[in-house]
C-alpha cells in the first residue's frame, strides 16, 4: 500500500476510468480497483493529445510531461520562435527539450466523460487519456504506428483500443545496478504482481513499490504482460507479416527496472492475427510458420538482453531467463500435445540461444494435478520428454522445468499436498532420465495455498516457500500480490483473492508481514545449500546455510497438537539457538535454548520457526 506523500511533496496523479456521471458527481473505478467520487464543480476538465512539436502554433496551450532540468511537468502557452518556447502561467519562458512529447491541453465539457473513459486525476482537475499514458488520441481515433527502420511505407491500420492496460512510468527511480546484480540469486518474487485477477481492465499499479517493501526480486507477468506472440507480431489484413510492436513490454521492462525487479518473460507461441484483431485472444500451439516463430523469439531475446545490438531504448539490465509456455498441459492453455510442445521448446531454445548464449530456458509446466479435466498430465508429461529424446540430439532444450505448485480446497492437509509434488518432482525425473537427461533445477513460477483463515495463509507463505527452496527449488514466485475489489469480479475470482497478501481494500494481511520476515531472515542465503532435513508424517526441518552460520525453519502439521522434536544443529561454535515465531504479530515470544549434544529438542506445531545461532558460531564447515 503506497505511502501518503510528505508535506510539501506533489502527489502523483492517480489513473481511473469513468464508471458513470450522476448529475454534479462522476464516480470512478481507479487503476487499483478502488472505487471513487468527484464532484465535478469542483474540478477542470481537460483533455490531452499528442501533437507534433513541428506543428505547434503560438498561443496553444500545451504541456510537455518531462520539462527537462528537474522541472517535471512544463505547462504553459506556446511563444513564437526557433525553437518554439513555453510561457508558464508564472510569466517564466523555457525553451522546449528537444525530443520532448508534447501534450495539446483542451477544455472538455462534462459530456466527453463516457463509461470507460480513461482519465488521470490530480486535485484539481481531471484528464482524460484515453489514448494511452502519454499521449493521447479521443476515442475512436486510429493507431498510427511508425513504419519499421527500411521497410517499405504502409498505409496507416486501423485497430480498435486495446483492452489490456498500459504500464505507467514509475514515479520515481530506484534503479540500482549493484543490488540488482545481487539479487540475481534471490528466489522470491511474484507471479502476475500488476494483475488484480482476474479483471485486466484493473491492474495494480504500484506494485514495484510494494514489491520492494516486501523484498521481492522477481516477477513473472503471466496472462497480463506474457510475451504473446500475437501481442508483439504485427500482420496487415492480407496477412503478411508487419514487424513487431514492442511498446506494452518496453514500458513494462522499464517500470521494472526503475523497481530493482528481474523479470522471467514468458513466451507463447500464440497465433498472430490480422492486425485488426491483434488482442483477441488466442490458444498457443505449435506454429505452423516456424521460421517467423523463430524471428519473433530471435527479436524478443534480442531486444532485452543488453548486448548493445538492438536493444529497447534506455534498458539498464539484461533479462537472462525465459520461459516457453504456460501450464501447457492444461488445453485451456495449448492447442497440442506433449510432443507438440516438445518441438517448440526445441525452436525457442535454439532461437534464445542464438540470440544470447548466457541466457537461460525454463521449460513450461509439463506435469500437474489435472484439475482441468480435459487432459491425462502424466501422458502429457511422457510425450513430451519421448519426443525430446527423439528430436533434441542427446542435448538437454531447458535449463529448469517449471513446476507449479497451487493448493487445493481448504482442508486438504499440507501432508497430502507435500507428498503430491514429490510424485510430480519423481515423475519429471524419471521421464528426463528415461530420454538420457540429466535432471534439471526446478522453478514454481506460480505457488500458492489456499486458506479461509488468515493465520493459516501467513503460516503456509512461509512452509510454501521453505518447502520448495529445501527441494532444490531456485525460483517461488508466489501467485497473488493485491486482491481484485469485489465489483464486478467473477465467481472463479474466489481463490485469488484468498492467496493475495494485500486485500481489496489496500489491508495488509498477516501473510504479508510473514513474507516480510521471511525475506528478511533469508536474504542471502547460499541456497545450493538449502537442504530439506526432515520430511515424514508433516514434521518438515528445512536447514538454509546465510551469512556462514545456519539458519533452520521448522514446524509440525501433525493432528493432536504440538510433537516434541530433537533438531541436530551440526555447525562448530554453536552454544544456544534462538528460536522466533514466522508470524511477526502472533506466535510465542522469541527465546533461546541450549544445544545438548549437538541438538535442540522443542516442542512444534503449525506455526513455523526460525532457529537461528545466538552468538558466534565459529569457523565454516
Amino acid at each position: 500500500m503506497a505511502e501518503r506523500p510528505a508535506q510539501g511533496q506533489a502527489q502523483r496523479p492517480a489513473m481511473a476510468r469513468v464508471e458513470r456521471v450522476e448529475g454534479e458527481r462522476v464516480h470512478l473505478i481507479s487503476a487499483d480497483g478502488r472505487a471513487l467520487t468527484r464532484t465535478l464543480g469542483g474540478l477542470r476538465l481537460l483533455r490531452h493529445s499528442r501533437v507534433d512539436p513541428a506543428a505547434l502554433t503560438p498561443g496553444e496551450r500545451v504541456v510537455v510531461p518531462q520539462g527537462g532540468a528537474g522541472r517535471g511537468p512544463l505547462r504553459g502557452r506556446v511563444v513564437a520562435g526557433t525553437p518554439p518556447r513555453i510561457e508558464t502561467p508564472g510569466g517564466e519562458t523555457h525553451p522546449l527539450p528537444t525530443g520532448a512529447l508534447v501534450l495539446r491541453e483542451h477544455e472538455i465539457g462534462r459530456d466527453a466523460l463516457t463509461p470507460g473513459t480513461r482519465v488521470r486525476l490530480t486535485p484539481n482537475t481531471l484528464i482524460v487519456v484515453d489514448g494511452g499514458p502519454g499521449g493521447a488520441r479521443p476515442p475512436g481515433a486510429p493507431s498510427v504506428r511508425p513504419a519499421l527502420a527500411g521497410a517499405p511505407a504502409r498505409a496507416a491500420t486501423q485497430r480498435p483500443a486495446v483492452s489490456l492496460p498500459m504500464p505507467e512510468t514509475a514515479s520515481e527511480d530506484h534503479f540500482d545496478r549493484a543490488r540488482m546484480r545481487a539479487s540475481l540469486d534471490s528466489p522470491f518474487g511474484f507471479f502476475d504482481p500488476n494483475m488484480l485477477r482476474f479483471r485486466h481492465t484493473s491492474w495494480n499499479q504500484g506494485y514495484g513499490e510494494t514489491m520492494r517493501a516486501l523484498g521481492a526480486h522477481w516477477a513473472s507477468q503471466g496472462a497480463t504482460f506474457a510475451f504473446s506472440w500475437n501481442l508483439v507480431q504485427r500482420r496487415d489484413a492480407d496477412g503478411v507479416w508487419d514487424g513487431y510492436d514492442w511498446s506494452r513490454l518496453d514500458a513494462l521492462v522499464r517500470y521494472s527496472q526503475a523497481n530493482n525487479i528481474h523479470l522471467v518473460p514468458i513466451l507463447t507461441a500464440s497465433p498472430p492475427q490480422p492486425t485488426g484483431q491483434r488482442m483477441a485472444r488466442s490458444i498457443p500451439r505449435k506454429p505452423d510458420d516456424t521460421a517467423a516463430y523463430s524471428a519473433f523469439v530471435r527479436a524478443a531475446v534480442e531486444r532485452y538482453d543488453g548486448d548493445g545490438r538492438a536493444d529497447m531504448p534506455g534498458l539498464r539490465a539484461p533479462i537472462r531467463r525465459w520461459a516457453v509456455e504456460n501450464e501447457p498441459y492444461a488445453k485451456r492453455y495449448w492447442q497440442g500435445d506433449g510432443a507438440d510442445l516438445a518441438d517448440t521448446l526445441i525452436l525457442a531454445h535454439r532461437a534464445i540461444r542464438a540470440a544470447d548464449p548466457d541466457a537461460e530456458v525454463i521449460a513450461g509446466m509439463v506435469r500437474g494435478p489435472g484439475w482441468h479435466g480435459d487432459t491425462d498430465p502424466r501422458r502429457f508429461m511422457d510425450a513430451f520428454f519421448d519426443r525430446l529424446g527423439a528430436r533434441a540430439g542427446g542435448e538437454r532444450p531447458y535449463d529448469y522445468l517449471d513446476q507449479h505448485w497451487i493448493g487445493t480446497a481448504p482442508g486438504v492437509a499440507l501432508e497430502r499436498q507435500y507428498a503430491e509434488l514429490r510424485t510430480w518432482i519423481d515423475d519429471l525425473e524419471r521421464a528426463a532420465a528415461r530420454n538420457g537427461f540429466a535432471p534439471a533445477p526446478l522453478v514454481a513460477l506460480e505457488h500458492a495455498g489456499r486458506h479461509e483463515d488468515e493465520r493459516d495463509q501467513a503460516e503456509d507463505v512461509v512452509k510454501r516457500h521453505a518447502y520448495l527452496l529445501g527441494s532444490g527449488f531456485r525460483l517461488t514466485l508466489w501467485s497473488g500480490l493485491r486482491a481484485a475489489p469485489e465489483r464486478g469480479a467473477s465467481p472463479g475470482d474466489g481463490y485469488f483473492r484468498q492467496v493475495t497478501l494485500i486485500d481489496a481494500d489496500g489491508r495488509r494481511k498477516p501473510a504479508y508481514h510473514a513474507y516480510r520476515r521471511m525475506t528478511e531472515r533469508l536474504d542471502g542465503c547460499d541456497w545450493r545449500r538449502t537442504r530439506l532435513l526432515r520430511d515424514e508424517r508433516g514434521l518438515v526441518v528445512v536447514r538454509f546455510h546465510c551469512h556462514d552460520a545456519p539458519l533452520l525453519v521448522a514446524w509440525s502439521d501433525r493432528s493432536g497438537g504440538s510433537a516434541a522434536v530433537r533438531i541436530p544443529i551440526e555447525h562448530p561454535g554453536v552454544a544456544r539457538v534462538r528460536v522466533e515465531s514466522a508470524l511477526p504479530d502472533s506466535g510465542p515470544s522469541p527465546r533461546t535454548l541450549a544445544l545438548e549434544d549437538g541438538a535442540i529438542r522443542i516442542d512444534l506445531d503449525a506455526t513455523p520457526r526460525y532457529l537461528s545461532p545466538d552468538g558466534p558460531t565459529g569457523d565454516t564447515p
